[in-house]
């Protein structure tokens, strides 16, 4: 993210490298409202005469822009995974079956076998087993 609208005030962004500069050399009761007056490229007083929902709403564009993005979220494929030497009950073959099918059906040509090998924690035989128990139909008696 590179630039906010802060409706009423104008656009937050990035400090430059003189802004950065001055800031560095600001001290006292200045030196905590500069990097939202410099990102709006406002002076000092100018953002002291905005109204305090106009500050606020300053503060919060420049906290968003200057936060790190956040992490991409990811199944832990442990989950619904069975752990080394577990005995997997059918229900639950089918189950790690068709999630499995989903995954590789998500990946590209080629990717799901690497993707098993090391991110599952299961060999390719089970992964080939439970995938069979998902596509068949199960037989009663």
């Amino acid at each position: 993210m590179k630039e906010i609208e802060v409706e009423g005030v104008g656009i937050m962004r990035h400090l430059n490298d003189w802004q950065s500069a001055r800031l560095a050399s600001l001290r006292g009761p200045n030196r905590s409202i500069a990097p939202m007056a410099f990102g709006l490229g406002m002076t000092l007083r100018q953002f002291r005469q905005l109204t305090p929902d106009q500050q606020k709403a300053a503060w919060d564009a420049h906290n968003r822009l200057t936060a790190p993005p956040a992490p991409e979220r990811r199944e832990e494929p442990a989950s619904w995974l069975p752990r080394p030497r577990e005995r997997v009950s059918e229900e639950r073959q089918i189950m790690i079956g068709r999630k499995l099918l989903q995954v590789k059906a998500q990946l590209p040509h080629g990717h799901f076998g690497p993707w098993i090998d090391k991110e599952s924690g299961i060999t390719r035989k089970q992964a080939a087993r439970f995938m069979k128990a998902a596509k068949q139909p199960r037989q009663s008696g």
